[in-house]
């Protein structure tokens, strides 16, 4: 259960955004903010204020193609001065009507069709204080470089959510089917192996009749990895559905070795780095509901 503050809306949508810029860069997209206000000071909480538009904005990232761009706007509402609309627009292809995008904000989520991509609104309830503000009585403002240990870890989170298989796959998928055909095999032949240790880039270039240079160059433009990080990201990938999964009541250990790590250090060290968390703490939030 958060807490609110009174702060600047403005500059917490526009951290939100810098924080998602290398997670957007890294797909070849143009991510940039503005605002028609200087600011618009709210009482707030920033959890709630920034879960929806997060998830919202990390999946139009995700489904808009490669050398397109996005622009998020922070605009006043005229018709209702309790609330306040931010605009996320995308260029390259139509989301208006894919699922994955519109089930992230469950109420006040218009959509508008553009002539060569989408226009997204949402409208935020910023509850502004009665009372004047006075630069005294401001709590500050919500900057990436206030907050660092929390942008780092939602920044890191939300890269890792919205980077896994399923939607690479589904980009893949987007961009041509011969191109998610390809993903979906190299992800066969790399699941049918996860528990071997020995199982390398050679094997998967073997298993996929391409040279080292051909499997680097297609799944680098397909997932923005090497095959030997995307290789180890399957893996770990597996590793956090099974330390997950109420059916399969498995140690860490017993996790480490069916996805293929030969030690518990290095699987627990791996892990920690790619997810922001360690496999044990990830563990016990299962049984949190």
């Amino acid at each position: 259960m958060g807490f609110k503050v009174t702060a600047d809306l403005v500059p917490l949508f526009r951290g939100l955004v810098t924080g998602l810029q290398p997670f957007a860069a890294a797909q070849e997209v143009d991510l940039v903010f503005e605002s028609q206000v200087s600011s618009l000071h709210a009482f707030y909480n920033p959890e709630e204020a920034l879960s929806e538009i997060t998830v919202l904005l990390s999946r139009i990232i995700t489904f808009t193609p490669q050398s397109y761009s996005i622009k998020v706007s922070v605009e006043k509402c005229s018709e209702n001065t309790d609330r306040c609309i931010l605009a996320i627009e995308n260029t390259g292809v139509d989301l208006s009507k894919l699922g994955e995008i519109l089930s992230a904000v469950k109420n006040g989520l218009l959509v508008e069709r553009q002539k060569q991509g989408t226009r997204f609104i949402a409208s935020i309830p910023t509850k502004p204080n009665i009372a004047r503000l006075t630069d005294a009585t401001l709590n500050g403002t919500l900057l990436p470089k206030k907050y660092p240990n929390y942008y780092a870890t939602v920044v890191k989170r939300l890269t890792t959510h919205f980077s896994n298989t399923d939607n690479l796959q589904k980009a893949a998928d987007l961009k041509s089917n011969s191109e998610g055909v390809f993903l979906r095999k190299v992800n066969a032949v790399i699941n049918s192996h996860i528990s071997e240790p020995e199982f390398k880039v050679d094997n998967l270039a073997s298993a996929m009749a391409l040279s080292r240079t051909q499997l680097f160059r297609k799944i680098k433009e397909l997932t923005q990895m090497s095959p030997q990080r995307y290789l180890r990201y399957v893996r770990l990938e597996k590793a956090k559905q099974l330390l997950q999964s109420k059916e399969k009541d498995l140690n860490v250990s017993e996790v480490c070795y069916r996805v293929g790590f030969a030690g518990k250090s290095h699987f627990t060290r791996s892990f920690q780095k790619e997810f922001g968390f360690n496999p044990s703490e990830f563990m016990k939030s299962k049984n949190v509901t």
